[in-house]
């Protein structure tokens, strides 16, 4: 009965867009830990005892493990499955959400550090959130579902700056751990209730099935592969030292808690609409014509140029006040986003089927490199020695880098139908 119930479930039409909202939702609230802890680091340091930069290696030791933990994903998931590896991965979100106060309490460096680093261990469900989506959804629709959850994914950066806000002068800094915590455990439950793989089609049950598959013998071997994690790279650089960095950059030029929490929820939301417009327009311009990844490819290149523009002028216009602040980070984050928005439709299209997971998690991981460098360059490097100039160029270059992979992948791919 229960199998009967779940074919009956994954049958309806409206199935694949129930995916895509239970993930966005709880897209929020994994990454909202990010800049919820960094708008707290000040405060965190106090009570440890340890200067501000021991407490931002400690989110660095996240970032490396969230790279290990994607390209470990494809492993995880040919042993433990779809739902055992997406559920392991919240186990490691939540968790140290409630441990993490308790460690700062102990006065344990040790445990705070493995508690950071366990939160990085999340990271091995990301390549399967999307995964499973571009099984599951018509392609017409796949960037427009894709941005959908990357936008609400990056939306979290946002509400966690905005939790903190509220909850640090109210209630203290533990309030801010324990609020992201219980909306990670309340939102875990429907993503693995609904969560179901996909069989393979009638026709091809006589082939490998894709957890058959998963290796990346194939995939290194491809140049587009080296591509698509190039045109990642500026998402992720730029993506994580607004989420890390900027608050901080905000409140060492003055900015008090309710406004650097406001600057980061205005650039959620701006981060939110750019990626789901920019899924929209390329599936839009992608439906017209048979070159679809030359299309996608080109719309995606639009966004690093918006990005590299606003990275280049944030420093200079940061000191002219808050508006000129909030205009330049939300250019940097609308062309990041939007490039973003794009890009998950990409490797399905440029990928056998039952190579998508192992390519997917790949180009997760390799362009995800960046996530534990951005913040040490950005923030302890260069942000917290006075050399925040230097920091946001970094950004500009990143975006060109991006930009000239977009174009160059524009050549790649099939004519379609």
């Amino acid at each position: 009965q229960k199998s009967g119930d779940t074919v009956k479930l994954t049958q309806q039409k409206f199935y694949p867009w129930l995916l895509v909202v239970c993930y966005s939702l709880l897209g929020i609230f994994c990454p909202a830990a990010v800049t919820q802890f960094s708008m707290v680091v000040g405060e965190l340091a106090e009570a440890l005892g340890v200067e501000t930069q021991t407490v931002l290696l400690a989110d660095t030791c996240r970032a490396v493990c969230l790279v290990i933990a994607m390209f470990l994903s494809s492993w995880a998931y040919l042993r433990l499955g779809l739902r055992g590896t997406i559920g392991l991965g919240l186990l490691f979100q939540a968790l140290p959400q409630f441990l993490i106060p308790l460690a700062v309490d102990l006065g344990s460096l040790p445990v705070f550090f493995a508690c950071k680093a366990a939160q990085g261990l999340n990271a091995m469900a990301f390549p399967l959130y999307i995964s499973t989506i571009t099984m599951w959804i018509d392609r017409r629709y796949a960037a427009l579902s894709t941005a959908i959850f990357n936008g609400s994914f990056a939306a979290g950066s946002g509400v966690g700056a905005w939790v903190a806000g509220l909850l640090v002068p109210a209630l203290g800094w533990r309030a801010s751990f324990y609020a992201i915590g219980v909306m990670v455990a309340v939102l875990a439950v429907p993503v693995l209730l609904f969560t179901r793989d996909k069989p393979p089609a009638p026709a091809q049950e006589t082939t490998t099935p894709v957890r058959q598959s998963g290796g990346y013998t194939s995939i290194l071997r491809q140049p587009v592969t080296w591509l698509l994690v190039l045109a990642l790279l500026a998402n992720t650089w730029v993506t994580q030292a607004i989420t890390v960095d900027m608050s901080v950059y905000a409140s060492g030029i003055g900015y008090s808690y309710g406004e650097t929490g406001s600057l980061m929820l205005v650039i959620s939301v701006i981060t939110v609409v750019s990626s789901i417009l920019a899924g929209g327009v390329s599936d839009f311009l992608a439906d017209r014509t048979v070159r679809k990844v030359r299309s996608r490819s080109l719309v995606m290149g639009a966004g690093y140029v918006l990005s590299a523009v606003g990275a280049a002028l944030l420093p200079f216009a940061a000191p002219a006040g808050y508006l000129p602040l909030l205009l330049s980070s939300c250019a940097m984050m609308f062309g990041a986003s939007w490039a973003a928005g794009v890009f998950w439709a990409l490797p399905s299209q440029l990928y056998r089927p039952e190579d998508n997971v192992a390519g997917t998690a790949f180009c997760s991981g390799a362009s995800n490199i960046p996530n534990p460098i951005a913040p040490m360059v950005v923030g302890v490097l260069l942000g917290t020695q006075g050399y925040w100039t230097a920091a946001w160029m970094t950004c500009a270059a990143a975006s060109a880098i991006s930009l000239l992979a977009s174009i160059l992948l524009s050549g790649k791919g099939r004519e379609e139908g």
